[in-house]
């Protein structure tokens, strides 16, 4: 039960990225549109109703669009990566082919400036030049300073953004969908615990896979998307009827 455990914790540690950022872009883009009308009208009580309606056509809209962006976004942000790499690394292959001597040189060069002697670095070079996929990796990541994207999913990397987004962002929403008909005002104070519940999930997840310290894995987080959202709140009185 315990391997199970760890397998599972490693696999989500994997796309613990997209997690985060997908958790906390979908509480503060969704919250913003709670606090954005709340700030602008769910004090009035002749448009109460009429605010609900509004923000959960706008919220659930938000929700869906943006979770559907941000997963199609890393999705091909990902592939154009890959594919990036995958020409630049091809390139290099020729280069190889064409011309070992002068690449050799350059490997030697490069082993010299992180601090390797001339005798060291030759020897290092030539032994490369023996393993073509390994000097590769080699000069992909020390000449053309590129990391290899190639074991990242572009699926997983796009449906982790979706559903983190989708679930994180629909904490907000909550309290306009479990009680419509009621009042506007205490939606929006049970919207804002729940938004701080939900960010100070997203900081314990970061405290628990990168193992940094709690309070700077909580504050970090939870300042970050309370400032978002303070700031919509205030953008949305402006706009006060």
């Amino acid at each position: 039960m315990e391997n199970l455990s760890e397998k599972i914790f490693a696999s989500f540690s994997d796309y613990f990225k997209e997690v985060i950022y997908g958790g906390i872009d979908g509480i503060v883009t969704t919250f913003a549109v709670v606090a954005g009308f709340a700030g602008a009208a769910l004090s009035a009580d002749q448009t109460t109703q009429l605010s609900f309606l509004i923000v959960l056509l706008f919220g659930l809209a938000n929700l869906f669009a943006d979770a559907a962006s941000m997963g199609l976004g890393n999705f091909l942000s990902v592939r154009s990566e890959k594919d990036l790499y995958n020409a630049n690394r091809n390139e290099e292959r020729l280069v190889i082919a064409g011309a070992p001597d002068t690449e050799v040189q350059e490997t030697i060069n490069i082993l010299m400036a992180k601090g390797f002697s001339f005798e060291d670095a030759t020897k290092l070079a030539n032994t490369y030049k023996h393993n073509e996929e390994y000097w590769l990796d080699f000069m992909m990541q020390h000449k053309h300073e590129e990391s290899d994207p190639r074991g990242e999913n572009e699926y997983f990397t796009g449906l982790a953004t979706f559903i983190s987004f989708m679930v994180f962002g629909a904490i907000p929403l909550l309290p306009f969908i479990i009680q419509e008909n009621g009042d506007a005002a205490t939606a929006f104070v049970y919207s804002c615990v729940g938004t701080f519940i939900a960010l100070v999930a997203l900081g314990l997840l970061k405290w628990r896979v990168i193992g940094d310290k709690l309070r700077s894995s909580l504050t970090e987080v939870v300042l970050v998307g309370g400032t978002a959202a303070i700031l919509a709140y205030f953008v949305g009185t402006f706009f006060a009827m």
